[in-house]
């Protein structure tokens, strides 16, 4: 079987994103399975060689009009960007038939690329824009049509999965879905094997990791919110900030990058206690989470979050935010700690409790991985998943 990905960006050692990394694992696994798989992106590093990736460009008019036009039309030709993917996808087809595509509901996107290739066509649901967007995105014009065009797009979708139960249901109600085939497929990981696991007589029983976006999505400032609560009970407590600054939303409507928002919030006198180490590489997250005693989680909402489910291949105690599909994973008190949504002080509990209770932590830890070995192994996933790609090719030939 021919089975064809889209990929906001390739390769994941490059680029650190929950779809990346989904592609990556489902490629690696269905390619040792004898399929062929296809991926097609926007954003390819120049350094890639893997074979059948395919970089989905504008033509030179196309760049040259939007460089000129400014922000504003370069956000609303997002929204016709499918005729260009389409026309990579039916280039590439054309050579060597492609049986399926799986491709997320960004945008509603695949809708239009399903009527303009005809090719059998699964949808799945990485982060559908009315639960994923923040107060200050989903009340703009741009954000607004995004919702909108992906309800569109998803009440015509013939197969609609999700990686959580939560989502899939939500994203059900919302725009009262009925698709032919819809399922709840949790997202596949494994990680090398050399991974490095986590142990407390290793780690620093002072030090908290936090891997994520500098924004409000990741909940950044709850995350320095709850740490600087903690530090009024525990000085010798240290914070390392692990993701892009994507800056936080002020007052006058100027982002505020991460140096000025820690020094307002911590002063003088704490804000040493803030590491902030920008972009890393996967490899070296995975270090930096056996030297933490607490790894934290603390987005307004997930799906099905590949940084809660790295922390626990690593066996991590964890403490996870209880939006969306998190709970599926985490499961209070066995597998790691939830704490409240946008609540810096439940945060801060959850997370003294895991500090103080190492023995706990350890445990908790020990059971998560055994959880995400038993319920994320790739082959699982790749065998439903090929169960649901015959299914979909069953319903096109049937429409046809």
């Amino acid at each position: 079987m021919h089975i064809a990905f889209w990929s906001p960006a390739w390769p994941l050692e490059k680029y650190q994103n929950g779809i990346i990394t989904y592609v990556h694992w489902m490629k690696r696994e269905l390619e040792g399975k004898g399929h062929r798989v296809s991926v097609f992106t926007q954003v390819l590093d120049p350094s890639s060689t893997e074979p059948r990736i395919y970089k989905v460009r504008r033509g030179l008019w196309d760049r040259v009009r939007l460089r000129l036009t400014g922000r504003q039309a370069m956000q609303n030709d997002v929204f016709e960007f499918s005729a260009v993917i389409a026309g990579e996808i039916l280039r590439v087809h054309r050579r060597d038939p492609i049986d399926v595509l799986e491709m997320e509901e960004s945008f509603g996107w695949f809708a239009d690329i399903g009527r303009r290739t005809l090719l059998p066509l699964l949808v799945k649901l990485h982060g559908p824009a009315f639960l994923s967007l923040v107060e200050t995105e989903i009340d703009t014009p741009f954000g607004q049509e995004k919702v909108e065009r992906e309800g569109h797009a998803l009440r015509l979708a013939g197969a609609v999965i999700s990686p959580s139960i939560s989502t899939l249901e939500r994203t059900a109600e919302r725009y009262s879905l009925s698709p032919k085939e819809r399922a709840h497929v949790v997202n596949p990981l494994v990680m090398d094997d050399d991974t490095p696991m986590w142990r407390l007589e290793a780690c620093e029983r002072g030090t908290i990791l936090f891997v994520g976006r500098f924004d409000l999505r990741k909940g950044a400032d709850i995350m320095l919110k709850a740490f600087l609560s903690l530090l009024k009970r525990r000085l010798d407590l240290r914070l390392i900030f692990v993701g892009p600054d994507h800056g936080l939303p002020g007052a006058d409507g100027v982002r505020v990058a991460f140096a000025p928002y820690c020094d307002s919030l911590f002063g003088v006198e704490l804000r040493n206690r803030v590491d902030f180490r920008g972009r890393m590489a996967n490899r070296e997250i995975a270090e930096l989470r056996t030297r933490a005693m607490v790894t934290v989680v603390a987005s307004r909402w997930e799906n099905q979050s590949y940084a809660v489910l790295e922390a626990m291949f690593q066996g991590c105690p964890l403490v996870s935010t209880d939006a969306g599909g998190c709970p599926e994973s985490v499961v209070n008190g066995v597998t790691g700690r939830l704490a409240k949504s946008e609540d810096p002080e439940n945060f801060a509990a959850q997370i003294l409790a895991m500090l103080e209770d190492p023995e706990g932590a350890r445990a908790m830890g020990q059971a998560a991985r055994r959880y995400v070995l038993e319920q994320h192994s790739p082959q699982q996933v790749a065998d439903a998943s090929l169960d649901l790609y015959n299914k979909v090719i069953a319903n096109s030939q049937s429409a046809g």
